[in-house]
C-alpha cells in the first residue's frame, strides 16, 4: 500500500478521480426494446454533462440484452401479438420461470458492478452515481413497469402495432419502484458497505418527447 501510495503521488495527471456508472442504453439505444430508440446512438445529453463535469463513464452491461435473448430480446420478443395461441395460454405458467432466470442473471451482474464500484473506492476515487433509467423494468431507480401487466399489453399488439403503440404499452404500465437489476445492485453494494447516490435518467419524458431537465444538476 505504502509503494502505490508513493507511485500516486508521484505520477499524479490529470484524472479527475471521479467517475459515473451509467445504464448500457444511455451510451447505446441500440439495446433499448424495438421501438424504444430515441437517438441514432448515445443519449446526448447525458453525454454531454459528463464531459462537462469530467467524470469518466462507466458503461454497464444490459441486464436485458444478458437475460432476455440478446440485444433484441428475443425471448420476449417471441410474446407480442401472439394472444390466443399456445405461447399466449402457458405464459402464466412459463412467467415465474423467466423471473426466477431473470433475476439470477441480474445477480450476477449486480456482483459484478459492486465489485467494480468497491474497486474504484478503494483506490480513492469517487464514484458519484449510478444512473438509471425511470420507466425501465430492469434498470428503474424511482419507477419502473409492472412486467406482468405489460407482457399482457404486448401479446395483444396486432400486425399493424408501431413504435408509438409499444411505447403508449410502456407510459401505461408505470408504476414507482426499483427495477429488477437496480434492485439487485442496491443489494449487493449494501451488501458490500458501499454509499453511491442513485441517478435517474427520465425515460417517460423523452418518449413523449418532452424537454428532459438536467439529470446530474443537483449531484
Amino acid at each position: 500500500m505504502a509503494n502505490t501510495d508513493r507511485w500516486k503521488r508521484q505520477l499524479t495527471d490529470h484524472r479527475s478521480k471521479k467517475v459515473v456508472f451509467l445504464s448500457h442504453c444511455l451510451l447505446n439505444q441500440n439495446t433499448r426494446y424495438l421501438g424504444g430508440a430515441c437517438e441514432r446512438g448515445a443519449t446526448p445529453s447525458v453525454v454531454a454533462e459528463c464531459l462537462e463535469r469530467g467524470w469518466g463513464i462507466v458503461q454497464m452491461q444490459c441486464p436485458e440484452q444478458r437475460a432476455w435473448g440478446g440485444v433484441l430480446k428475443r425471448h420476449l420478443l417471441r410474446y407480442y401479438g401472439s394472444q390466443g395461441t399456445l405461447l399466449d395460454r402457458t405464459r402464466n405458467l412459463v412467467l415465474p420461470i423467466l423471473l426466477w432466470y431473470t433475476r439470477l442473471i441480474y445477480r450476477r451482474l449486480a456482483k459484478q458492478v459492486a465489485r467494480e464500484i468497491a474497486d474504484y473506492t478503494t483506490s480513492g476515487f469517487e464514484v458519484v452515481g449510478i444512473m438509471g433509467v425511470n420507466g425501465s423494468p430492469s434498470c428503474g431507480t424511482e419507477q419502473t413497469i409492472g412486467f406482468r401487466q405489460s407482457l399482457q399489453r404486448v401479446v395483444n399488439l396486432t400486425s399493424s402495432a408501431t413504435r408509438h403503440d409499444m411505447n403508449a404499452i410502456v407510459l401505461s404500465s408505470l408504476t414507482p419502484g426499483r427495477g429488477l437489476f437496480i434492485d439487485a445492485l442496491q443489494r449487493e453494494i449494501k451488501r458490500l458497505g458501499l454509499n453511491v447516490p442513485y441517478l435517474a435518467f427520465d425515460l417517460p419524458s423523452e418518449l413523449r418527447e418532452q424537454p428532459i431537465a438536467p439529470i446530474l444538476s443537483d449531484a
